[in-house]
């Protein structure tokens, strides 16, 4: 839609509306749906979760594609696109219309609970993929929405910290992807963050939501707040917050109508008013009927798996260990994640899937018939039993399909008829910002029941999490009732402690068990309610035999489901549970051991110098099994390069805790963030930034740069890349600029621009790379670019650099 027509119909619209109706505007209708003004025609907004995927309100599959660091990681601007073109399509599917993604806060501490939400710790980096994940969704006619707007870097105390940066670091780190966004993507949206930035919350920030953002970019778009941000009426729209989520409306609604002509202006509520309508007649909802759009399809299955397979980042492989050699005849597939992958963290971005493809499956098919594959456990990861896989439960005992019968009651008594009911497939129920709306009834309890079947026999453990009452009864008797001893547990979205309650009792496999789970939310409106079941466990020497008696052993480690995810930081960087001991047995037992890491961030491998080939798989999507399978055995090449920087330890990185006291966090480090500060402090990384290997070796070769250019112009810089082994393969060459004799303090080094190219065997090809102006600009009042000499640094990784040449800009 032209600027001008879109702009001309939203004046037209905001010029028939009375207060109140402007008033109406600013504050959700429901969770995730904006009110419409039925007079006029104007119809209700629907918004859902990103930015992994659809996260249907209503529980509807949709597919799980590679997550935020995952998709940074192919250092691919087009794979971006095309996932977000997928997953604007299955928005359309679903009936919605704003997408809340992407995430382009930087990687500041790698315990950050939802690192793997994010891009990258370099603002370049984020805001170049986040441009590209924009366009690729609005392309689509659906609508982005940019987050967290700003210096929203950590889980503890997020709805309260104060994150105090000095304008410079704020300007250069912090906001910088988001400049580049919203200048060249204009989002549709903006989201305002939970936390203050310097004593001020971001929700009612003038300065960063009107004076930066609207004025200063000059960003036409709508600002929405992060769900139950708003912390105040008068401040939070005079600040620039358009509308207040969810509804309905806490601070805004008829708190707001009251203070219109005397705290507020009536100018500010047209101005907040006109970026909703505008919001509204961009979506195309008043254009007649709105895209099909395609969910779960063909195409998107090859999408997330092309983007796994490019995703997934070879951090080392001494003697040509991968991919795996053909004659293989048995090979152990062993690990935690190897028996329960995980696609995704937790949290809001969590996409409900169907996918049940194991890595064993995947593997196993690749590898052929030939090979005989041993699957072993090896040691648990998880603190607490694991969500509960539906594979092992049936609504009745003829097990015709999986999962329980679920029932929904109006009333906490259970009685009379259920207002829905269905089969439950995903025994995790959600129910927070008042989830009760036309799509997803109100209810007062709930019934699961059925059938639940043990694959092995052994000591099972059962837990029941949420605040509500809860009963659940196995084969008759009373397993976990209220009275059941309560564990806090901290790992929850809302940052809350909430009981969990377990128990444990002896089962056959073979043979199917009478399951019932009665429960009562604590409140209709915020509660979260998780049934989790731990299967027997083996003992770890059944998998170090395994190993020893196999040609080549894939050790898959990384998180547990409860290691990553929004509302909760991590308290270090070790992996869960005996991991760490496992690796070390396994390496021990047999040196043609390949580690798989299904991690969202950076974690410690204390085992690292006994390896010889580590793969960081990430979290990588419903296709995990396939993609990973492909890049094992060769089908596929891995193409990710690393978008954060690895420390060897917890400690080694600028800003490695999070504790504020009292909720005060300090970014004394300023612009050292990630690579830079292991730069300026001459500490060499576990991997650096930007590193990856690939299935073959490249040469970086005849760089040329202009020896002088004139400050605000472009400087475009040649160099030979060559494939000089013997697959194909692709590069991510990498241009950093270095000052010589910076005015301000400088970091040594900075990403400013890059290229992915893929070669054939034996290929070389001329790569052109073009550094903007700003390339060369500080934060100092404002963008200023000093004369002088600079280095053009061009390398494989911050830690390998090829090739330099000085450039005098005058």
């Amino acid at each position: 839609m032209a600027a001008n027509s879109l702009d001309a119909r939203t004046e037209e619209l905001l010029a028939q509306l009375t207060l109140e109706e402007k008033v109406r505007l600013l504050a959700g209708a429901s969770s995730f749906s904006l009110h419409g003004i039925e007079r006029l025609g104007i119809p209700s907004l629907n918004m859902t979760d990103g930015p992994t995927g659809v996260r249907s309100i209503k529980g509807v599959p949709a597919t799980v594609f590679p997550v935020g660091v995952a998709v940074a990681a192919t250092w691919n601007p087009e794979t971006a696109r095309e996932v977000a073109a997928a997953i604007g399509r299955e928005a359309h599917a679903l009936g919605d219309q704003v997408v809340l993604a992407p995430t382009i806060n930087i990687m500041r501490i790698p315990t950050w609970g939802r690192n793997f939400e994010s891009y990258s710790e370099d603002p370049y980096l984020a805001g170049v993929m986040g441009v590209a994940y924009v366009h690729g969704l609005q392309g689509e006619g659906v609508g982005a929405s940019l987050k967290h707007y700003a210096a929203n870097n950590q889980e503890l105390e997020r709805f309260e910290v104060d994150a105090r940066i000095d304008e410079r670091t704020l300007r250069e780190i912090y906001l910088s992807a988001f400049e580049r966004v919203v200048k060249q993507a204009d989002p549709w949206t903006v989201m305002a963050s939970y936390n203050r930035l310097n004593g001020t919350h971001a929700s009612q920030h003038r300065g960063l939501l009107t004076d930066i953002l609207k004025d200063e970019w000059g960003y036409e778009g709508m600002v929405v707040s992060d769900w139950t941000a708003v912390r105040s009426t008068a401040p939070s729209a005079n600040a620039g917050m358009d509308l207040e989520m969810p509804g309905p409306a806490k601070w805004f609604g008829d708190k707001l109508l009251a203070l219109v002509g005397t705290d507020v202006a009536e100018a500010q509520v047209d101005d907040n008013a006109r970026r909703v309508l505008r919001l509204i007649v961009r979506s195309g909802l008043m254009d007649g009927p709105r895209p099909a759009g395609e969910l779960r399809s063909a195409r998107h299955k090859a999408i997330a798996f092309e983007a796994a397979c490019e995703a997934m980042t070879l951090l080392k492989n001494e003697g040509g260990l991968l991919p795996l050699r053909p004659g293989l005849k048995r090979v152990a597939l062993i690990g935690p994640n190897a028996i329960r992958t995980l696609f995704q963290g937790g949290g809001s971005s969590q996409v409900t899937t169907d996918e049940t493809r194991t890595l064993a499956e995947g593997l196993a098919a690749a590898l052929g018939p030939d090979v005989a594959l041993a699957v072993h456990k090896g040691v648990d990861n998880d603190p607490y039993p694991p969500p509960a896989d539906r594979r092992q439960f049936s609504p009745t005992e003829t097990r015709e399909t999986e999962g329980l019968k679920a029932e929904y009651f109006p009333t906490a008594d259970l009685s009379g008829e259920p207002n829905s009911s269905g089969v439950e497939r995903h025994m995790v129920r959600w129910v927070a910002g008042a989830m009760a709306t036309a799509r997803r009834p109100a209810y007062g309890a709930f019934r699961w029941s059925g059938w639940f079947w043990p694959e092995q026999s052994g000591t099972y453990e059962f837990g029941l999490r949420g605040t509500g009452v809860g009963r659940l009864s196995l084969d008759g008797a009373l397993l976990i009732g209220p009275d059941t001893l309560a564990k806090a547990d901290r790992y929850d979205v809302t940052g809350q402690i909430v009981p969990r309650r377990l128990a444990t009792c002896e089962l056959e496999a073979g043979r199917g068990y009478p399951i019932e789970l009665e429960y009562v939310p604590a409140r209709p409106d915020q509660d979260f309610v998780a049934l989790g079941v731990r299967a027997p466990s083996e003992p770890m020497a059944a998998a170090i035999e395994a190993a020893k008696a196999a040609d080549a052993v894939v050790l898959v480690l990384g998180s547990a489901t409860v290691t990553e995810a929004e509302g909760y930081d991590r308290e270090d960087i070790d992996l869960p549970g005996a991991q760490d001991d496992l690796a070390r047995a396994v390496l021990a037992a047999n040196t043609n051991t390949v580690i798989v890491l299904n991690t969202g961030s950076p974690f410690a491998m204390p085992w690292i110098d006994e390896a010889r080939a580590v793969l960081q798989m990430w979290l990588p999507g419903e296709t995990a099994p396939d993609a990973l399978a492909a890049v094992l055995t060769g089908a596929r090449s891995p193409g990710g390069r690393l978008p954060v920087t690895f420390p060897k330890a917890f400690g080694q990185h600028p800003a490695h805790r999070v504790e504020p006291d009292p909720r005060v966090c300090e970014y004394a480090e300023g612009l050292a963030v990630g690579y830079r500060w292991f730069d300026a402090e001459g500490v060499a990384p576990l991997f650096p930034f930007g590193h990856g290997l690939a299935y073959t070796t490249f040469e970086l070769t005849d760089l040329k740069a202009p020896v002088t250019a004139k400050v605000g112009e472009a400087v475009r810089v040649e160099l030979t890349v060559a494939n000089t082994g013997d697959r194909a393969g692709a590069e991510v060459v990498q241009l950093y600029v270095a000052p010589n004799t910076p005015r301000l303090p400088r970091p040594p080094k900075e990403l400013k621009t890059f290229a992915k190219v893929t070669l054939a065997p034996g290929e070389r090809r001329t790569v052109a790379l073009e550094l903007e102006p700003g390339a060369f600009a500080v934060w100092d009042g404002g963008w200023t670019v000093d004369p002088g000499a600079y280095q053009l640094q061009v390398g494989r990784s911050a830690g390998d650099i090829r090739a330099s040449a000085t450039i005098r800009l005058v």
